[in-house]
């Protein structure tokens, strides 16, 4: 579990310390400080910085446009990884680049931009040696530049820049499942918009039949007193092709046993709470062990069931030693979080990013000082 976090040269963030972090923290802050980005970096970190999450970054947030009035570049200094990296500017070769890390930690990843230049010996032998910034800027030829991630002593050349994105996903693993012994942690994510449906029916397939598919059962009943059972269906009325906003042809949908009514009712059906809790508590329940990452944590929650949902959210994050992270824009959000955490004193953490002088700052609360805020009816978010 992460006790502090320290962020270095990533999108807006030039650098950034949080000191102490628990087990369920809480993030807030206007539009464009940083909560979103914030949890980015936790989830690159856990990754140890593989290449699908740097590719997923730049994805998520669609920097790898491409358009026949804006063509993009062919040379390294173009490739769309530039936006991870704060002004949105690759740094030089051997230049500092990203840093991710808890705050005492000497073992920090480190991701940069290396030149590497290809030689051959006498017996056709290939070898990469790396080299300089100033032996790059001399008239070399055969040289490669490439994203590496550096630990300690270790190097990983990640990618290279001179290929196009599409081309570096195809011949990247896909690590859907997030197994990967090289990761620092397993993780979920549940986004401003939900998981999409296979995911969320995947995180189901591990559930059920388990002494965890109680647990969702019972949040669920947060809202929908009545809810007896969830099931995944197919639905075949969308064909094979898959037409269904994008899900990639997996048509399986949630549906919800209700008591008295004999026909399952869709999931969606019973409205967005419904749905956005049933994505947090899956999540939840499948990170065990690693880290839970939520984007607006009350997106269709009605503000009376949140300090409900949040009692959930850290019971089940001390049961399961997982680390949540979310952001919220909503003081009632706040409230309920805060109602929750004075149950949990030892388990929660709370921060506030905000934008001066171009640079983002961070305001850490105790649990005293965010209920002393809310009675006294001072602006926290």
């Amino acid at each position: 579990m992460l006790e502090s976090f320290q962020i270095h040269n990533f999108r807006l963030f030039h650098h950034l310390e949080v000191k102490r972090l628990g087990n369920v923290n809480l993030i807030v802050g206007r539009n464009n400080a940083g909560k979103s980005t914030f949890l980015e970096a936790v989830e690159l970190y856990a990754s140890n910085a593989s290449p699908m999450s740097l590719l997923d970054l730049v994805d998520s947030r669609q920097e790898s446009w491409v358009s026949e009035a804006q063509p993009h570049t062919q040379t390294f200094l173009g490739n769309p990884i530039r936006h991870l990296f704060f002004g949105h500017k690759l740094p030089d070769i051997g230049e500092e680049g990203i840093i991710l890390g808890e705050v005492s930690s000497s073992a920090k990843i480190h991701i940069g931009v290396a030149a590497y230049q290809i030689k051959s010996d006498n017996e056709g032998t290939t070898k990469r040696i790396r080299i300089t910034d100033e032996q790059f800027h001399q008239d070399l030829s055969d040289i490669e530049v490439v994203v590496v991630a550096e630990e300690s002593e270790k190097v990983r050349r990640l990618f290279r820049l001179n290929r196009d994105l599409r081309d570096i996903r195809l011949t990247s693993r896909v690590a859907y499942e997030r197994l990967d012994a090289e990761f620092k942690y397993t993780w979920q994510f549940v986004s401003t918009e939900n998981m999409p449906n296979r995911k969320l029916a995947a995180l189901w397939d591990l559930t059920s039949l388990t002494n965890l598919e109680s647990e969702v059962i019972s949040a669920l009943k947060l809202i929908e007193p009545k809810v007896s059972g969830i099931a995944f269906v197919e639905d075949i009325s969308k064909g094979s092709g898959g037409n269904n906003r994008g899900q990639g042809g997996d048509n399986r949908i949630p549906l919800v046993k209700i008591e008295g009514i004999d026909e399952p009712l869709p999931l969606k059906s019973m409205g967005d709470g419904m749905t956005r809790l049933l994505h947090i508590i899956l999540a939840l329940v499948n990170a065990r062990n690693g880290i839970l990452l939520i984007d607006e944590f009350e997106n269709g929650l009605h503000w009376t069931v949140q300090p409900k949902v949040w009692d959930i959210v850290f019971n089940l994050s001390e049961r399961l030693n997982v680390q949540v992270f979310a952001t919220t824009h909503s003081r009632d959000c706040v409230n309920g979080f805060d109602s929750a955490w004075n149950k949990y004193p030892s388990l929660g953490a709370f921060f506030r990013l905000e934008a001066k002088d171009n640079l983002i700052k961070v305001t850490e609360y105790t649990s005293e000082t965010l209920t002393d805020s809310l009675e006294t009816d001072v602006e926290i978010r």
